[in-house]
């Protein structure tokens, strides 16, 4: 195996499920910090699209359970690569756009997906403080 999806989706679950600005912040910073890395053979490839099919191919392994990824797995894997992989990418990365392109284009055909991604700053913007269910003030 080339990646560590162990060390690159680890608490994928949680880190899907951020809810506030803060909280945001905090985990795609320490994604940055921690995880990354482990991405470094997808993004600093010269066929981008072998490398994603890897990566997926082995996220596909990884969490699969009787054959398949449990539909709330996908999900929250969808989400982990929208919040940190895709963001990460952009912000670190030259060629961001291209690479991620790619690895969309890949991981939705690979899971039956239909994701896109974002930058970090139109995601972390998007955040609201909300009071039973109800936005209040700017963050």
């Amino acid at each position: 195996m080339n990646y560590d999806v162990n060390k690159i989706f680890d608490e994928y679950v949680m880190l899907s499920n951020v809810h506030t600005k803060k909280d945001y912040e905090s985990y795609y910073n320490n994604f940055g910090e921690h995880k990354y890395a482990a991405l470094q053979n997808l993004v600093k490839a010269s066929d981008v699209s072998a490398e994603a099919e890897k990566l997926c191919d082995e996220v596909a392994e990884t969490f699969k359970k009787f054959r398949k990824i449990r539909t709330r797995d996908l999900m929250n894997l969808n989400y982990y690569m929208i919040y940190y992989v895709f963001p990460t990418i952009l912000e670190r990365e030259e060629n961001g756009k291209d690479i991620c392109d790619t690895i969309r284009d890949v991981w939705n055909s690979k899971f039956k997906s239909k994701i896109n991604y974002t930058d970090y700053e139109t995601l972390h913007s998007g955040f609201q403080t909300k009071i039973f269910g109800i936005p209040i003030g700017k963050n």
